[in-house]
């Protein structure tokens, strides 16, 4: 596992914005956002699901390269700009990189802060209990099912990435609420094992902060009529919410 090492600064964490290709109260509203964090963070860090889908780096869609030339306008500013993979856009690589100056790092990275240790994930990774979800995630995070799906036309990519939302939707209305959080006993061994101060995750759209034995376990919301972000400065982490 690897870590990244940052001394005291102000560090802004968000997730689950699930931005589409069109212009909406979203994008305009991470676009603000963005302009904010360049005088207002020194890091900040997009812990998945940043997009609805990501259907691969291919793809020209106009708000999507938007997108990318405010990010890179960003990291050009000096906005050191951090990206976990979330299960709708695991599909961002390299030259998304290269076209923003955003860093992939893998989920469950640690970050040194100081004295403090924290871990920043998407999230998805610690809902065990969702034996079905972990099953499929197995199969599309494999090198041949992602070769194979980035093989097709990007119109047959759209499509197949439009039926897995829907079946995603009707899967999620079918299960018990408490089979789509995480597992409190897992997610206690990760933060046992890896002596962490603060573990930091999205995915499950429950905004909350968690006493987790000596930790604390921040959990931010998704982007819908307000914006989440976690800013850490000093030891202080704190959950916000904005109007978009």
């Amino acid at each position: 596992m690897k870590k990244i090492y940052h001394q005291y600064m102000t560090i802004a964490f968000i997730s689950d914005l699930h931005l589409e290709p069109v212009v909406n109260d979203k994008t305009a509203g991470f676009f603000n956002f963005l302009d904010s964090a360049q005088n207002k963070y020194q890091q900040l860090y997009i812990l998945g699901d940043f997009f609805e889908y990501w259907i691969g780096d291919d793809d020209n869609e106009p708000v999507n390269l938007s997108i990318q030339q405010k990010l890179k306008a960003a990291t050009d500013s000096g906005l050191d700009i951090f990206f976990v993979h979330g299960n709708r856009d695991f599909l961002i690589g390299s030259e998304f990189e290269k076209n923003t100056g955003v860093k992939i790092i893998e989920d469950m990275t640690l970050i040194e802060i100081g004295n403090k240790s924290v871990m920043v994930a998407h999230g998805d990774s610690f809902c065990t209990d969702d034996v079905e979800y972990q099953e499929m995630k197995k199969e599309i995070r494999s090198d041949s099912w992602k070769n194979t799906f980035l093989a097709k036309s990007i119109d047959e990519r759209i499509a197949f990435a439009n039926n897995m939302r829907a079946e995603s939707a009707k899967r999620s209305s079918n299960k018990p609420e408490n089979i789509m959080d995480v597992n409190c006993d897992y997610v206690s061994q990760i933060i046992s094992d890896h002596n962490i101060d603060y573990l930091i995750h999205g995915h499950t759209h429950r905004p909350k902060i968690h006493q987790a034995g000596n930790a604390l376990r921040a959990v931010l919301g998704s982007w819908e009529e307000e914006g989440w972000v976690i800013e850490y400065n000093q030891e202080h982490l704190e959950l916000k919410s904005f109007t978009l």
